[in-house]
């Protein structure tokens, strides 16, 4: 039986209710084999059932999962502590060397809903597999890139097949895992791409030297090798329309909805991207594309609400108020993360004058509670049915932390900001997983993957904008702190390539006033990034909590090793594991 038909069946008035934990299942030994022997007035004491727990196959594809959710996360920020070493290497400007990380950011994000649309027609394996083979071929375009054009191409290359892996590793785990269970084994995923993210600046800060950066994107290769081999070994997911001809296939894929989208969200994060930057906010160049992006996708939403015959965009999605606190906090922890994990290490550089690998080192301490509090939230979250405690509280640890980075300057002891940095792991990683269980649980029945997807999507579009808006603010600190501190003007226009000089220059006055003009940027970007906090903390508290506790609905399942189990006995199975 399809999903669809399913769905129907399950809001008929006259339809019996889906086993629930609080129903007795048969025991085991003598006990009836099927669902219709389960006698309603049986006086016999009620016996809960066993939780939920992954068999052989389901074991099997966790690992590719998190291989590859950590290889994406790496890749996004190994560059972080190399790119000025990067930069000057391909004789590239500050503005140019900027889109060696927004561009990765921005392809990854504006192509993440489309894949998972093109997964539920071609089937899960087939698409994450293609997306591993895309982003290593974008990967060996870096590394062998002579020239920032090259480097830029590579890595919008690697940014699609990124946001491919990203949104499919945690949508197939909505096939396999019934969302009272699914916080734990998401905790899992979500821990992997928090280590990728946060061992990216210390991988790149080690590999920082002229003649070893390439070596930032050798290291990938043979992390996409395993990927391209583990993804259709161990993801046996099969979907009750596989055997579909292609040509009905293809007939599905909504092409003008994905092309509207994708124009127009990378026209307005470029707009956004740039602005303040390279352009004025008030120049063609930046309301043109600005305008023109916004109507398309408008548009967009009108197409994929009232002409696509298999929309890719789930408007159902937003029925539920809840829904806007949830993915409006999604955006803004993405914002925060990685605006923080951007320009942290400039600090750190600039103002506390430390070499790439110990700059790469001092975010260690955000990776040591981030990590933990992702698979302790999903662990706690599964145990109580209760996802709203760690929304909480993880915006109220981040606001916290990021208002004490504003103390930070040249004289913080190593103590204060390593206690810090903590926090604010300690809060992203509640985050992380509470999020992403409450996108599912807001969402209709049934539409938990494509619930899953979009916050992904707005995470990552969330990155974004906190690495290109915070360098925004941070441009602007700067320059307007060069006219007070006195800077020569020959200095002024240059002052974003000091940061790597710093360390070299003599000790005198020129020093220590642009010191003290980064040390000025980086207050106000985190004055900023506590603001947003501080609404993001507010807004969490509107969200309400939903029942977890639901039937696991999927038109994917997997592929058993066992002979003679069909599809309907797959589903029969899910349905009393779900309970």
């Amino acid at each position: 039986m399809g999903l669809d038909n399913d769905r129907l069946a399950a809001e008929s008035p006259d339809a019996k209710p889906a086993l629930s934990s609080e129903q007795a299942l048969p025991p085991k030994g003598g006990e009836a084999d099927t669902l219709g022997e389960v006698e309603k007035g049986s006086t016999t004491p009620s016996v809960p059932p066993a939780p939920w727990k992954p068999s052989k196959e389901e074991w099997m594809l966790f690992f590719p999962l998190a291989l590859t959710s950590f290889m994406v996360s790496l890749d996004a920020t190994v560059i972080i502590t190399s790119l000025p070493t990067i930069a000057e290497d391909l004789d590239a400007s500050a503005t140019s060397s900027f889109w060696i990380g927004t561009s990765y950011l921005l392809s990854c994000a504006v192509t993440m809903p489309f894949m998972a649309s093109l997964s539920d027609i071609f089937g899960r394996p087939l698409c994450l597999t293609l997306s591993v083979f895309v982003f290593g071929g974008g990967t060996v375009v870096c590394a062998a890139a002579q020239n920032i054009d090259a480097m830029l191409a590579g890595r919008a290359i690697q940014g699609i097949g990124g946001g491919g892996i990203i949104s499919l590793s945690l949508v197939i785990l909505t096939d396999v895992v019934p969302l009272k269970f699914r916080p734990r084994y998401v905790g899992i995923i979500q821990g992997a791409w928090a280590v990728g993210t946060c061992a990216g600046p210390i991988i790149g800060g080690a590999l920082a030297t002229r003649s070893r950066w390439r070596w930032v994107f050798y290291i990938m290769l043979p992390l996409a090798g395993a990927g391209a081999v583990t993804v259709p070994l161990m993801v046996r997911l099969k979907s009750r329309r596989s055997d579909d001809p292609w040509r009905v296939k293809v007939a599905r894929v909504d092409l003008v909805g994905a092309a509207l989208f994708i124009s127009s969200a990378t026209l307005v994060l470029i707009a956004l991207s740039r602005a303040g930057i390279q352009v004025p906010w008030s120049s063609a160049m930046t309301v043109g594309p600005l305008v023109g992006g916004s109507l398309g996708l408008v548009i967009t939403v009108f197409w994929e609400r009232f002409v696509a015959t298999t929309p890719f965009l789930k408007i159902a999605l937003f029925c539920r108020k809840s829904a806007y606190g949830v993915y409006g906090g999604t955006f803004a922890q993405g914002f925060l993360l990685y605006g923080q994990l951007y320009y942290s290490p400039l600090f750190f550089e600039s103002v506390k004058l430390l070499g790439p690998l110990q700059t790469g080192v001092s975010l260690l301490p955000i990776m040591l509670t981030l990590t933990p509090a992702s698979v302790a939230a999903g662990a706690l979250i599964t145990r109580w049915g209760h996802y709203r405690w760690a929304l909480w509280s993880g915006w109220g640890l981040v606001t916290l932390a990021e208002g004490l980075t504003i103390r930070w300057a040249a004289h913080t002891r190593a103590g204060e900001w390593i206690a810090t940095s903590m926090l604010l792991g300690l809060g992203h990683g509640l985050l992380l997983t509470a999020h992403n269980c409450a996108s599912q649980a807001t969402a209709p029945s049934g539409d938990e993957g494509a619930a899953t997807a979009f916050y992904a999507l707005v995470r990552s579009l969330g990155m974004a904008m906190g690495v290109g808006i915070i360098a925004c603010v941070f441009l602007n600190v700067i320059r307007a702190k060069c006219e007070t501190r006195q800077i020569p003007p020959d200095v002024a226009a240059n002052i974003t390539s000091y940061a790597v000089r710093l360390k070299s220059m003599a000790p005198g006055h020129l020093r220590s006033a642009i010191m003290e003009t980064y040390a000025g940027g980086f207050q106000g970007t985190s004055i900023f990034l506590s603001a947003v906090g501080g609404v993001a903390f507010g807004a969490c508290v509107w969200v309400r909590g939903f029942e977890i506790d639901k039937e696991l609905l999927s038109d994917h399942h997997i592929v058993s090793s066992r002979q003679g189990v069909t599809e309907d006995q797959s589903h029969i199975d899910v349905v009393m594991k779900a309970g």
